[in-house]
């Protein structure tokens, strides 16, 4: 087992559609600490004003030797992620139930398509000018240069990463994905669920990536009326945690047992355990990888709450 710790982040957001709790976690998989190599993972989450709402972003750094500053390419890119969906919600202007909103009115769903859709390009634009940025201020060395020129890369190459990145905006969820790893959402009754499609091109080796030139076209973008269509939960994942699972459709029993978690724990304790699932995903008895969670948990229902009361341990 990986001595590594994963120390938990959690953060409260007051939205439209109810309060959120969101929690996140990282542990360098083992195969990285065998080798010497940092953790690749990164996470991040701030609340979007506008909106009165919030985003989380995670992304992998990929481990080839081409991508060697992968581990800055997944730093920028969900600092990117955060701040586009912030400047994006702002661009189009007051949304419902953000600081200058209308909390009477619902936000339509072609506001919540156009966000969605233009989503990826802000995403790129950003994590492009921050990669530039970052090679200007730390120049790349001969050797790093060697690699590029084998195959010859771009220098987005050496920093590529895949992004999932999850918006509550006024009453709605937006998300978006390119690469690998897991975005699962968790119904009331336990039903789990994928709001974005899959990608074929995903077989287990090959990944689409930021750094492509076409990225753009490779991201996978969905919309979730949370009004209409309640959530009781919602978990990014890197690939490391999907890797760890003992079967290849394993959603279905993660949605169903944290739903039961859900009506017999509280928040808190459930941001306890992120952590501890992290590590063994990340250790060597899991996928031995780089795992990153954020695991948001819808809280105020009336009927989970009744059920925690009915059913805390004694």
């Amino acid at each position: 087992m990986t001595s590594t710790r994963a120390t938990p982040v959690t953060s409260t957001f007051s939205t439209q559609a109810g309060p959120w709790h969101v929690t996140t976690a990282t542990a360098r998989g083992r195969s990285h600490e065998v080798r010497g190599m940092p953790s690749q993972d990164a996470v991040a989450h701030r609340p979007i004003a506008a909106a009165r709402g919030f985003v989380v972003a995670v992304a992998d750094g990929h481990g080839h030797h081409r991508h060697f500053r992968s581990a800055t390419g997944s730093a920028l890119a969900v600092r990117a992620a955060c701040q586009a969906a912030a400047d994006l919600v702002t661009e189009i202007g007051p949304v419902p139930g953000g600081s200058a909103g209308d909390r009477g009115t619902a936000m339509s769903p072609l506001t919540a398509e156009i966000i969605a859709g233009r989503l990826p390009a802000v995403i790129l634009r950003r994590w492009r000018t921050a990669v530039a940025r970052d090679v200007m201020a730390d120049p790349l060395g001969r050797g790093e240069l060697d690699v590029m020129k084998m195959r010859a890369d771009g220098v987005e190459v050496a920093y590529g990463a895949t992004l999932l990145v999850a918006m509550v905006v006024a009453e709605w969820l937006v998300c978006a994905q390119i690469g690998d790893g897991d975005i699962v959402t968790v119904a009331a009754d336990g039903e789990h669920g994928c709001p974005v499609p899959g990608d074929d091109i995903l077989d287990g080796l090959h990944t689409t990536s930021l750094c492509q030139p076409d990225a753009v076209d490779s991201f996978r973008i969905g919309t979730r009326n949370l009004a209409a269509e309640p959530l009781r939960a919602l978990m990014l994942a890197t690939d490391g945690y999907g890797n760890a699972q003992a079967r290849d459709s394993w959603q279905p029993t993660f949605a169903r047992d944290l739903a039961a978690l859900m009506a017999t724990r509280d928040p808190a304790w459930l941001a306890a355990q992120v952590p501890g699932w992290a590590l063994r995903c990340a250790s060597g008895d899991g996928s031995g990888d780089d795992t990153t969670i954020a695991l948001l948990l819808a809280a105020g229902d009336p009927d989970a709450d009744r059920l925690r009361r009915d059913h805390r341990p004694h």
